[in-house]
């Protein structure tokens, strides 16, 4: 497949390109466009403070990057290591890959922290010392739990206190007793005469 960019707008949208060929910009920059809008896309980098340290994406970058978008690829591996020492690039962007993926999980994170305060009114050291507490395991089965988010947050719903960290067979087992002790021990009676 070819590289080779349309030489002009029109040709650039027939075919679906994303940059073209343009004549030179007012500044004197080689003609590299946007087909959206037709703008210089040094200039446009200029605008948007640059690419990350090196102020810009190099040519060999760039040109590994129109290949893949010709290839029909949204990622390529640049020639140098981003800041923390991946080379995956998105195409469109020049944002790494593997940084953008660790952002939306720290994001994940915090929104559900954000949530947990919300509904039980508990701060992030507070849950955490819970998890900590319980060994990230559910307080009636002592089931353990690797990713602590999976437990349930056990609240008496007539108080709103928080009672621990549940599995899900064991908070659903409370949840369809309807919270009462006394159906819990009319269940455990019943269950004491069905195995004699």
């Amino acid at each position: 497949m070819t590289t080779e960019l349309p030489a002009t707008h029109a040709a650039a949208v027939a075919v679906g390109a994303r940059h073209f060929r343009g004549s030179p910009c007012k500044h004197g920059h080689a003609g590299l466009r946007y087909t959206r809008g037709r703008n210089c896309v040094e200039c446009v980098r200029i605008a948007r403070g640059g690419w990350h340290k090196s102020g810009r994406r190099s040519a060999d970058n760039m040109t590994l990057a129109l290949q893949a978008q010709s290839n029909g690829r949204t990622t390529y591996n640049a020639t140098r290591p981003c800041r923390h020492g991946h080379y995956e690039r998105y195409v469109a962007s020049n944002n790494c890959v593997e940084c953008n993926r660790l952002a939306l999980q720290r994001g994940k994170i915090k929104s559900k922290f954000t949530r947990i305060r919300a509904e039980y009114g508990l701060d992030r050291e507070a849950y955490l010392a819970m998890v900590f507490d319980q060994q990230s395991s559910c307080r009636i089965c002592g089931r353990h739990e690797p990713d602590h988010f999976k437990l349930h947050i056990d609240h008496c719903h007539d108080t709103g206190l928080v009672r621990g960290l549940l599995c899900g067979p064991c908070n659903q087992g409370i949840g369809l007793l309807r919270h009462s002790s006394e159906r819990l021990r009319l269940a455990i009676a019943y269950l004491g005469g069905a195995t004699q």
